[in-house]
């Protein structure tokens, strides 16, 4: 638990069944900083909280269920009723609380039935309730997403974190909601540049199936007491872990998933040029099946590779499938097919692309493209 944090979820009725709804109230004021989407159709949530966030809050709301996505200026103005009902609860001033909702895009929220369900909430709210909140994030993940790690600075800190996502994510930001939480106090100014560069580390590095949506949120709430300036570099350091970590959970939970993959582009000449080609192969469907189907199809990766936009020779390409080189010069390699399948049948599988042109490099991780994946997506709005 996190001193001065209170955390609680219940099953309000916007989904059919399971947690739906989730609160985190501060005994304090607590300073906020976000990553949103890069979609250019945004959730009410971020453009409700992008009016408010640059002040101290004192709560976060959040649903499962309901996107509250391409509704209106009425999907804002629902939210603007939530945030006074809940204030009148918390017995805090209006504009201190924020919103994220996940679910289907196109319905606005059910606020009448929100409403009913606050008191239920608050009373709900305890330091130890944080499963239930992880809980309530969630849609189609099978797994709840959580990390809980420590560090010493002047006094030992508390990082406490709690993701959801398993599908929609999109390498240029990952399709997820993400809070992060701490009783360590730095400021905005001195945070907002090092965890805008953290996303781009770990949410910016990952991948299920290369659509983006229209709700990604990641926040950072930290305390606002005298800061602990000796102990940034540690913070950093730690939640970088822990923003990676909840990062891999999610392609680790892909919709449908069987394996995560670690695609790594090497020699380069520049980093862009081995971003663009780590990108291109990590949503392709042709490889991404390939890996499904435990099939070295090598291929499938240089075609890819080909078609990332940035200059390649292909005579001078390496590919290596779980530490064993099977192309050299952009040529196949003889290797054991099958010895070579069951190498891949594996949770976690590498592949290393040299382009041998220079120094520079770029990984990312993405999971198979599987049956499973087709049938939750085909049916998940019904």
């Amino acid at each position: 638990m996190i001193k001065g944090i209170q955390f609680a979820g219940i099953a309000s009725g916007i989904k059919p069944s399971g947690l739906d709804l989730g609160l985190v109230f501060f005994e304090e004021e607590v300073n906020v900083l976000s990553l949103y989407t890069k979609n250019r159709v945004k959730a009410a949530h971020i453009l409700y909280n992008r009016k408010i966030e640059r002040g101290p809050v004192r709560a976060l709301l959040v649903n499962s269920g309901c996107a509250n996505a391409c509704t209106g200026k009425e999907g804002i103005e629902d939210l603007y009723i939530i945030s006074r009902e809940l204030s009148s609860l918390l017995g805090i001033g209006e504009g201190k609380i924020l919103f994220a909702s996940t679910g289907v895009i196109g319905k606005r929220l059910p606020v009448s039935t929100i409403v009913k369900a606050l008191p239920i909430l608050v009373k709900d709210l305890k330091g130890s309730h944080f499963d239930h909140f992880a809980q309530a994030i969630m849609t189609t993940d099978t797994f709840k997403k959580t990390v809980d790690d420590t560090f010493q600075g002047k006094k030992r800190y508390r990082i406490m974190a709690a993701a959801k996502g398993a599908g929609m994510i999109n390498p240029l930001f990952a399709t997820m909601l993400s809070f992060i939480f701490t009783d360590y106090s730095i400021s905005p100014k001195n945070m907002e540049r090092p965890f805008t560069l953290l996303g781009k580390e770990t949410f910016e590095r990952i991948s299920v199936d290369g659509e983006c949506s229209t709700n990604d949120s990641v926040m950072l709430f930290t305390k606002r007491d005298e800061e602990d300036i000796e102990a940034l570099p540690l913070f950093k350091e730690r939640l970088l872990s822990a923003m990676k970590e909840l990062s891999l959970m999610i392609v680790r939970d892909g919709e449908g998933a069987t394996k995560t993959i670690h695609i790594k582009v090497e020699g380069a000449k520049k980093k862009g040029y081995a971003e663009r080609i780590a990108r291109r192969i990590a949503v392709s469907p042709l490889t991404k099946t390939a890996f499904f189907g435990c099939d070295p199809n090598w291929g499938r990766i240089i075609a890819a590779a080909g078609d990332a936009g940035v200059p390649l020779q292909p005579g001078k390409v390496d590919i290596s499938l779980q530490g064993e080189v099977i192309v050299k010069g952009g040529v196949e390699v003889p290797f054991d097919e099958q010895a070579m399948k069951r190498k891949m049948n594996k949770r976690e599988v590498e592949v290393v692309v040299n382009l041998n042109d220079g120094k520079a490099s770029f990984d990312i991780y993405t999971s198979d493209l599987t049956f499973d994946y087709v049938k939750i997506n085909a049916s998940y709005r019904s």
